[in-house]
């Protein structure tokens, strides 16, 4: 099996003190002699504060997020995963203060943040990722209590959230990014209580959320951004409530979520946006008694969710929002269960960390089949958990906080088989790591771990590592004399993966030379004149092909 992981730390390696940034920048762990392209984790940054799970925005090449730093309080920073590429956004508290960052959400090529000033309270900001272009969208509510804006979403063009404007209570808003855009959508609680507006969720040219009315209860609401637009799906009719959670969109205008009803108690439902569409999908748990649904998430045309039936412990299950495609992909831990999590969506395929008898959480992957749903590779021996969530999915890779005893938690990518699910470096040395995966960003999976008790970001270049290795191929004359119709032309690959499949094909002033597809060429009369070039294509299992061109011969004699 192809692995690049690394050869386990010496004695003398586990036993060592703390590593300060200086000497892991240089010295930490080993990089596998194997790792494509010689690949290895870069330290970006080491912080004083930066949570483990607020929300990040990717703009373009560059993500936000909220940190600490040694000068400065919590604020906005943007990264674009290298030392000299990663700095303070904007003091927006200048001093020690903490402008306490949070909800960062990319709409086209702004990020919409809440923030905390002095002046304002908590409000909406937006950024185009310059100090110059970030600002406050709009003081909602005057003063410095703040309007608390929550719930941000992208939706089109706009942003949805809610917010109070000390009139209406917390409600539905819109902006487009500036102060004339920047709108309550529809005061659905009159006065200024409030609806209770969470779990907004965007599903193509509608949004679903969930919210509170008198006359209602708590119910889902379907929007399409506008007061008129916006409407309750009452499905417990009168003011008791359904309570909908978990709104996910599973395509079109369509969301699927769990409610929870008098006669089937809580199960899963599906809404197009109109009462009559607004269905349970099945009470797979019969009668008042609830179906225990967490993990609700839209991998490919179906949504995969951990769920529960009767006789079964919790397991995955799947649904394209109908009870005919709705059922247990696979019974992981029969008798017991195997409490699916951090689902995630690769490429069009589910993975996801799970428990089987004899065996700690460690890392699945499934196209909705139980033949096709199984087990990655055994990280953590017997019982012990082998993988740390979240799973970040960058290109058709995986990565993640992968937990041996001798390494701790360090980061791991996979590329979905046994001998692609690899360690790719031993940040910290010893059994101390505690890595997990924080965001993809272009080629790259930025983790978070902690050196000296510290948060600190590493960054790996997920997509060289799962690249195959390549030579430039070259081209040698077989027969004697001018090249000419007639000459004899090798491909010479050169040193490329071992296992990897090459395939040839040789041009002609760059263009493909029909049927030329060996490894020798003829010269022909139609390459008088012109230079020939051979295209050498590497391919392997789990891995990204490369494609490698020889420099051109001279251009082939008339004569």
């Amino acid at each position: 099996m192809h692995h690049h992981q690394n050869p386990r730390p010496t004695v003398a390696g586990m036993c060592a003190a703390a590593v300060g940034l200086a000497a892991l920048a240089v010295t930490a762990g080993a990089t596998p002699a194997s790792a494509h392209g010689n690949a290895s984790p870069t330290v970006v940054k080491t912080f004083t504060t930066m949570s483990a799970t607020q929300d990040i925005a990717v703009l373009g090449n560059r993500f936000l997020f909220a940190a600490e730093a040694e000068t400065g309080g919590l604020e906005p920073f943007i990264s674009d995963g290298t030392p000299a590429g990663t700095t303070m956004l904007k003091d927006l508290v200048p001093g020690a203060g903490d402008s306490t960052p949070a909800e960062f959400t990319r709409v086209g090529s702004r990020v919409y943040f809440v923030a905390t000033t002095l002046a304002a309270g908590r409000e909406l900001w937006v950024t185009d990722g310059t100090a110059a272009g970030t600002s406050m969208v709009e003081d909602v509510l005057p003063g410095a209590l703040g309007a608390a804006p929550g719930e941000l979403t992208a939706f089109g063009d706009r942003l949805l959230f809610k917010a109070s404007d000390g009139v209406h209570g917390a409600e539905l808003w819109s902006s487009r990014g500036t102060a004339a855009t920047t709108e309550l959508v529809d005061d659905l609680t009159p006065g200024g209580s409030g609806s209770s507006v969470s779990g907004i969720t965007a599903a193509d040219g509608v949004a679903y959320f969930r919210a509170f009315s008198a006359g209602t209860g708590t119910e889902l609401v379907r929007t399409d951004g506008t007061d008129g637009g916006t409407q309750f799906l009452d499905l417990v009719a009168g003011g008791s409530s359904s309570t909908p959670d978990q709104i996910t969109h599973l395509s079109g205008g369509t969301v699927v979520f769990t409610a929870s009803t008098f006669g089937a108690g809580r199960e899963l439902w599906r809404s197009n946006g109109t009462p009559a569409g607004s269905v349970l999908v099945e009470d797979v748990t019969p009668g008042p008694d609830n179906s225990t649904i967490t993990d609700l998430t839209r991998v490919g045309s179906k949504v995969f969710y951990a769920g529960t039936q009767p006789g079964k412990g919790r397991e995955l299950f799947a649904t394209a929002g109908t009870a005919a495609t709705t059922a247990m992909v696979r019974d992981i831990a029969p008798g017991s269960s195997s409490t699916p999590a951090d689902i995630v969506d690769v490429a069009g395929r589910a993975y996801f960390t799970a428990e089987a008898p004899g065996s700690g959480r460690e890392l699945y992957t499934s196209n909705g089949t139980e033949s096709g749903t199984v087990k990655v590779e055994e990280i953590g021996a017997g019982t012990d958990d082998g993988v740390v969530g979240p799973l970040v999915a960058s290109g058709r890779f995986v990565a993640f906080g992968g937990d041996t005893a001798a390494t701790g938690t360090e980061p791991w990518v996979s590329n979905g088989s046994a001998g692609g699910t690899d360690q790719v470096k031993d940040v910290v040395p010893g059994n101390q790591g505690s890595a997990q995966a924080l965001v993809a960003v272009g080629n790259h999976v930025v983790y978070r771990t902690l050196v000296e008790g510290k948060p600190t970001l590493v960054a790996h270049d997920v997509q060289r590592w799962f690249t195959v290795d390549a030579a430039t191929p070259k081209i040698t004359k077989k027969t004697k004399g001018k090249l000419r119709a007639g000459s004899k032309l090798v491909a010479q690959a050169g040193s490329w993966e071992p296992g990897a499949t090459l395939t040839f094909r040789w041009l002609r002033n760059g263009k493909p030379i029909a049927g030329a597809t060996k490894t020798t060429y003829q010269v022909k009369k139609a390459d008088r004149g012109k230079k020939i070039r051979v295209r050498v294509t590497g391919a392997l299992a789990g891995h990204n092909s490369v494609e490698r061109t020889s420099s051109a011969t001279g251009k082939v004699t008339k004569g």
